[in-house]
């Protein structure tokens, strides 16, 4: 009993003392700072992902790198093959081409064989250089071209012909040569075996294939063309690939090695080496290779190698990445805390811009709340310049309808009626046309001040006006054909005739031919231009730059046109465009090609589309 209560009372000294040291530890963490806090536990975090991604990625990255390994070598030798097999297929098309399809063939199969004769020697010469002239163009590829004729006519003589260039070997009798005997037993292949034969002291592979064309009873006739392929065409072709550890093999369709690496086959191991294939479409081949797994294993032991490295570099980089996050969660709570400290010490303007609606961003708008009803000013100040932005916007409207109400006088185009009327009474019919065409003019002139019209009616419009200067310059040659194709592409209304006006008054004032060309074209899909084009007095290059100039600062003055003080003006114009549309539209004057001034307008091709064009 008495050591059963002894227990009893040690269990509860236990656990308190357990709560105290639990306590202590806490007061420990939670008396740090804020961002040490956070660190420590983004860093915790991190690294237990870290290392726990790092042991599943060391258990399969031997796998992966290995697989990588075979695949890079398999593709490499594909890529090898396919190179390969596209040269043996254009060699085989210029070889068929060569004696099917040239004539060559026909022509080799009648060929002379009558010993002295002129006509023998002349075939004889005619066949060499034609042999010597397709091996030359294949030189690095074949070694030896020749053609073997057999007259069944002159008790099967045989006659051979080579290039002259070819050296025979004197004790190498072609009669005992694979090729001669299939072609005598009638079962000649285009691709021969496997073979070390040679002929000539310029066939120097050891091992190659022949490709052979034969042609029987061709008018008591048996004709071969024989190719022998360069071998080093083969070693060329696996020269980077084949290595101590790779050993290469190539195999006609009969399975037989035309081409292997220098390895010997004692060294590939069937249970543990890797074999790969690759086909050759168009000639049949095939490679087989059979890489050794120690290259595999020593290829991904280098990758391996570098392991502890990537991961010392993920671990900072993690510490790295723990830092900024750190930073990004304790940089508003600081933020909050000095915008706190100036309120308290009056500065009322603070204001807290929370990115984001978490715990930090409700502190933060309840903060700005708290301080809202001592910023009335800020708004009120805010209220007052929106208020004088419409002020500008509406006397910026008020301008514009001042431009255009310049010429809008109702009671002259009343008059003009009349005076119309009376001068068809009287039959005065040019009184007539001028009173109309006035009429007219000042009818266009009154309608909406911010009216957008198509180019074609903006056009009509000129052309009356040039019917009324036609009165005072019946000389002055007009084109305005070149506006027909753009018609319907929006204008702000009075654009052109200022412009006209102008050249009016300040191009025709000599006593000389002048023209008047008006044209539009395009500039890109949104946009055109619009040229007024005169072969007047023009003007110097100074006053060129400086019209320019004020030009480009149009849309900020009154809008009253300075130019011609009875029409609209230039910047009349400008201010209206750039009112309209904005930049970078609008006026820019240069010296035409005949020496006068050319007026471009550049417009968009689409308008506001606050109102509707007079289609």
């Amino acid at each position: 009993m008495d050591s059963n209560a002894a227990e009893a009372l040690q269990q509860p000294r236990t656990d308190r003392e357990g709560e105290r040291r639990m306590d202590w530890i806490v007061k420990l963490i939670m008396n740090r700072k804020f961002f040490t806090k956070i660190f420590i536990s983004i860093s915790i975090v991190s690294f237990i992902g870290v290392f726990g991604m790092a042991f599943v990625y060391q258990r399969y990255f031997k796998e992966v790198l290995t697989n990588n390994e075979i695949y890079r070598v398999q593709r490499s030798i594909d890529q090898t093959a396919l190179n390969l097999d596209n040269q043996l297929y254009r060699i085989v098309n210029n070889v068929h081409y060569f004696f099917e399809y040239s004539g060559n063939g026909n022509r080799l199969m009648a060929t002379s064989t009558a010993d002295g004769t002129s006509e023998a020697r002349r075939d004889r010469t005619w066949a060499e250089n034609a042999l010597g002239a397709f091996r030359l163009q294949y030189s690095s590829e074949l070694e030896s071209v020749f053609f073997l004729l057999r007259d069944h006519a002159d008790g099967d003589k045989e006659t051979l012909f080579y290039d002259s260039e070819l050296t025979p070997v004197p004790e190498m009798d072609y009669r005992a040569q694979s090729w001669y005997r299939d072609f005598i037993a009638g079962r000649s292949n285009f691709w021969s075996q496997p073979t070390e034969e040679l002929l000539f002291f310029q066939d120097r592979s050891l091992k190659t294939i022949y490709l052979t064309l034969s042609r029987y009873d061709a008018q008591g006739r048996d004709g071969i063309l024989v190719v022998r392929l360069n071998g080093k065409m083969f070693s060329d072709a696996f020269r980077l690939l084949a290595t101590a550890d790779l050993n290469l093999e190539l195999r006609n369709a009969a399975g037989e090695i035309v081409y292997a690496s220098p390895t010997s086959r004692e060294d590939v191991d069937p249970v543990r080496d890797i074999r790969m294939e690759s086909n050759l479409g168009q000639s049949g081949f095939q490679v087989q290779a059979h890489i050794k797994q120690t290259f595999i294993d020593q290829a991904v032991r280098k990758v391996r190698s570098i392991q502890p490295y990537i991961i010392v570099a993920i671990a900072l980089i993690t510490l790295f990445i723990s830092l900024i996050l750190s930073l990004s969660l304790v940089r508003p709570v600081k933020k909050l805390l000095r915008l706190m400290k100036k309120a308290e010490l009056g500065d009322l303007d603070v204001r807290f811009n929370g990115k984001f609606a978490d715990e930090v961003g409700i502190l933060g708008n309840g903060f700005n709340r708290m301080l809202e009803n001592m910023t009335q000013s800020i708004d009120k100040a805010h209220d007052a310049e929106m208020k004088k932005l419409n002020a500008e916007m509406k006397q910026k409207d008020a301008t514009l309808l001042a431009m255009q109400n310049q010429i809008n006088p109702h009671f002259l185009y009343n008059t003009l009626e009349v005076i119309n009327c009376q001068a068809i009474i009287h039959e005065v019919p040019s009184v007539s046309r001028m009173s109309k065409a006035l009429a007219d003019f000042f009818r266009y002139s009154i309608g909406h001040p911010k009216a957008e019209v198509p180019l074609a009616v903006e056009a009509a419009h000129v052309r009356t006006y040039l019917d009324i200067q036609h009165e005072r310059y019946p000389e002055l040659e007009i084109d305005m054909d070149g506006l027909a194709a753009y018609g319907r592409y929006p204008i702000v209304k009075l654009t052109l005739q200022p412009i006209v006006e102008n050249a009016f008054k300040y191009a025709f004032t000599g006593q000389r031919d002048y023209y008047l060309r008006l044209y539009a074209e395009d500039v890109d899909d949104r946009s055109y231009v619009i040229h007024v084009e005169d072969n007047g007095e023009g003007m110097e290059e100074e006053r060129l730059l400086r019209m320019n100039e004020l030009l480009q600062v149009a849309g900020e003055g009154s809008g009253a046109g300075e130019d011609a003080p009875s029409g609209i003006g230039l910047r009349n114009v400008q201010n209206r465009i750039r009112l309209r549309y904005g930049a970078p539209y609008g006026l820019n004057v240069q010296e035409s090609m005949s020496g006068g001034v050319d007026v471009a307008i550049l417009l968009p091709k689409r308008g506001n589309g606050d109102e509707d064009l007079d289609r």
